[in-house]
């Protein structure tokens, strides 16, 4: 009887845990993307780049929005109908990720 309770217990942490992670990461991922993002595109409309390649690089965003899958499927096992933190997280690390894609095909 215990061992049942123990596992929903434990991906419950795991997915807050998770989760939480993803949301800080998103949250100053994005906060560092727009501010480059409206340093840089300025810079391209006028004609000069301070690089050949300025652009925004994609892993943190990649990482947090694997961190919000992971914690989002830790939920479904720990039977949570909605895990918010990692929802949010993954809302959170599209911003940036589209961000860079959008000064990617500005290039």
């Amino acid at each position: 009887m215990r061992t049942e309770r123990l596992i929903p217990k434990t991906a419950w942490f795991f997915s807050l845990l998770l989760g939480q992670a993803s949301v800080l990461l998103g949250l100053m991922v994005a906060l560092g993307w727009a501010f480059a993002f409206a340093l840089l595109v300025p810079q391209h409309g006028a004609g000069w780049v301070i690089g050949s390649h300025a652009s925004l690089p994609f892993g943190p965003p990649l990482i947090g929005l694997a961190l919000g899958g992971l914690g989002l499927l830790l939920a479904q096992c720990g039977h949570q109908s909605v895990a918010r933190y990692s929802v949010a997280g993954l809302i959170l690390n599209t911003v940036p990720l589209l961000l860079a894609l959008i000064l990617l095909l500005l290039r």
